[in-house]
């Protein structure tokens, strides 16, 4: 059984990689002209929904990836744009002029999924919603510099703008810093501030986009980001953290 990737950089950059930065492993199903995957950091605080597009793929397979960053490695040393794996019954074989690897996988269910249906919470009561820039995500990352003492970050409302504050409200004396994220909220306004896990923004960062869309529901404190990106779709849900 082969399967065939017609853009390297495409899966590589627009999916494996925004992968490997949410978890170590990962289980690949692979149906005609798409592979999906779902994923949760170990806290589950943060879980992706993250779907690759290609015509080339034509078959009905379960990858189970132990290691996500060890494959999108092997996947970096191909040269050529285009790839055809050859897939056995516990690897992932790759052969061409100048490489060849054979990668094993897991077996079934060795891989824990996230216990989360994607399809019903896109029906869920958003009431909220706004969208980030990719440079506005960059700046936030910069400033982190200042606050390393906190992994939170406080997300708040005034009137039309979004506002995110890293520091953690529960601690004395920790370094903060705070900025303007978005002048494009509507929807329900929140008083008070909401804190997630600042490792979204940093997994967020590493792709590259225009805009991102996030939807909120401001009472249970859960965010879903979702992005598109060449020949790939990207969601990520956020669940607020403890003060």
């Amino acid at each position: 059984m082969n399967i065939n990737i017609s853009d390297r950089e495409k899966f590589l950059n627009n999916f494996l990689i925004p992968v490997s930065k949410v978890s170590e492993s990962a289980v690949l199903k692979l149906q005609p002209g798409s592979i999906n995957t779902l994923i949760a950091t170990n806290d589950n605080t943060i879980i992706v929904s993250a779907s690759y597009y290609d015509e080339g793929i034509i078959v009905e397979k379960t990858l189970n990836i132990p290691d996500i960053k060890k494959f999108c490695r092997i996947i970096s040393c191909i040269e050529e744009s285009a790839l055809s794996f050859s897939i056995e019954s516990n690897n992932i074989g790759y052969t061409s002029p100048s490489v060849r690897f054979k990668y094993h996988l897991y077996e079934d269910n060795i891989i824990t999924l996230p216990k989360i249906n994607i399809e019903k919470l896109k029906n869920l009561a958003f009431d909220g919603k706004f969208s980030l820039t990719q440079g506005a995500i960059m700046s936030l990352i910069r400033g982190s510099a200042i606050a390393t003492d906190t992994n939170k970050l406080y997300l708040s409302c005034k009137e039309n703008s979004i506002h995110g504050d890293l520091t953690d409200l529960a601690r004395a004396n920790t370094d903060s810093y705070g900025m303007k994220l978005a002048e494009n909220y509507t929807g329900q306004q929140f008083s008070k501030p909401i804190p997630l896990n600042f490792e979204i923004f940093r997994i967020i960062s590493c792709m590259k986009f225009k805009t991102i869309d996030a939807q909120l529901i401001t009472k249970m404190g859960v965010l879903l980001f979702d992005t598109t990106l060449e020949s790939s779709n990207i969601k990520f849900v956020v669940s607020a953290l403890e003060n």
